[in-house]
């Protein structure tokens, strides 16, 4: 039955002095809102979804929401501390776990895989809203986050005492990168074996150590001119660096206007629509990363070589226009139809080229195995361009992303 919302009758009191309708409100109302608003949160984006929204979907008025939140602002704030708390817990072995660093390491990461499969609305939520909760929200939260990352730190340097703490930031922004894209399709893992694979790529990923020498040379030293940039591209850029922050649906054109440096109508100079900036973004990135992997393939002398080559090809792409990449994969579902079908198609053949080569090198793969891990390392690879701060080279995420893709068990060829 739908609640009433505030101020509106409750039904005639029992003996026991409760209304009838509040003796069958659910017990765990509270939580089927989380978890309802997670997924809406997850589909659609925290800024296109309303509280109407969530009301409808659970079944009851949105006056019943603010019983149990003050808004949708606190609502946000309540998933994103539940999973915090998880994955701290999920990070955090116990002693079953063993003594072994790498065996807890290891429980670390099946801790992780296992409550995103479980939890994936809210997963995704997690990862992608942050920057929708208001500044006290946040700084609230940011206490919580920086103990999981030094949980996270704590046990990987254990297992490669070595390692740098921007190092194991970077690469624990690794984890949080292939979690997410699982979180967006947690249907890729059903299969058992593919959870074992996964587990023991990012394992190879955690566990590379620090002395390695990369597989990929990174370019030289950044030429120091810049050529004149059009206004569509400054729109484009300045477009796609919104979308990926607050999400397509979330920003306006009179914020893209703004930060290109120019005023809303302005853009419609330009662009015709907010639509047609997110196909150009798109289209732009596919360009880029068709034109490097061929080039890849080209030059590669075998398929090992040519997987190094490729992976190194797209992190390039993906460090020199991290924004525009990112949207590509993040946004697709939100370009018109006949733009999603034509651009998915040509993310497709990208994929097949490159999952061609990973089954080559590693014949113990099917192709659904391959597909995963290779948009798995793609996401860990968009998470680390993201991690300015670290300095981050190129080298040292495709020798991370190559890791990855070539897996094993914990110790082995590492």
């Amino acid at each position: 039955m739908t609640e009433s919302g505030p101020g509106a009758p409750t039904g005639t009191p029992t003996r026991g002095g409760r209304t009838p309708e509040r003796a069958r409100r659910p017990k765990d109302r509270r939580a089927t809102i989380e978890r309802i608003a997670a997924e809406l949160f997850a589909e659609r984006g925290y800024s296109a979804t309303g509280v109407g929204d969530i009301a409808d979907r659970v079944g009851v008025t949105p006056g019943a929401i603010y019983r149990h939140f003050s808004g949708k602002d606190d609502l946000l704030r309540h998933i994103l501390e539940g999973a915090l708390a998880d994955f701290t817990a999920a990070a955090t072995p116990g002693p079953e776990a063993g003594t072994a660093p790498e065996e807890r390491l290891e429980a670390a990461v099946r801790g992780n895989v296992e409550l995103t499969l479980s939890e994936p609305s809210r997963t995704a939520t997690y990862l992608q809203e942050w920057h929708s909760l208001s500044e006290a929200a946040r700084e609230e939260l940011r206490t919580g986050e920086r103990r999981l990352t030094r949980v996270w730190e704590k046990t990987i340097r254990e297992a490669r005492p070595t390692v740098s703490h921007g190092d194991a930031v970077t690469r624990q922004r690794a984890v949080n990168g292939v979690l997410g894209r699982l979180a967006r399709r947690p249907d890729a893992l059903q299969r058992p074996r593919a959870r074992t694979l996964l587990t023991g790529s990012l394992l190879a990923l955690l566990l590379a150590p620090a002395d390695r020498s990369a597989a990929f040379t990174a370019p030289g030293p950044r030429r120091s001119w810049a050529p004149p940039r059009s206004r569509r591209q400054e729109i484009r850029d300045a477009a796609a660096s919104l979308f990926r922050q607050y999400g397509y649906h979330g920003v306006g054109i009179d914020q893209i206007g703004k930060a290109a440096g120019i005023s809303g109508p302005t853009v419609y100079g330009t662009y015709t629509s907010k639509a047609e900036i997110l196909v150009d973004a798109c289209d732009h990135a596919v360009a880029k990363l068709e034109v490097a992997i061929e080039r890849a393939m080209e030059e590669a002398r075998g398929p090992r070589e040519a997987l190094s080559l490729a992976v190194g090809a797209y992190a390039a792409v993906a460090f020199a226009d991290a924004d525009i990449v990112a949207v590509n994969t993040r946004e697709v579902d939100a370009l018109p139809a006949g733009d999603r079908a034509r651009i998915s198609r040509r993310r497709s053949a990208i994929r097949q080229v490159r999952g061609a080569v990973l089954a080559q090198v590693r014949p113990d793969l099917d192709e659904h195995e391959a597909r995963v891990l290779l948009v798995c390392a793609d996401a860990a690879v968009q998470e680390m361009a993201l991690v300015r701060r670290n300095r981050t080279s190129v080298a040292a995420a495709t020798d991370l992303a190559l890791r990855f893709l070539l897996g094993g068990p914990p110790g082995a060829g590492r």
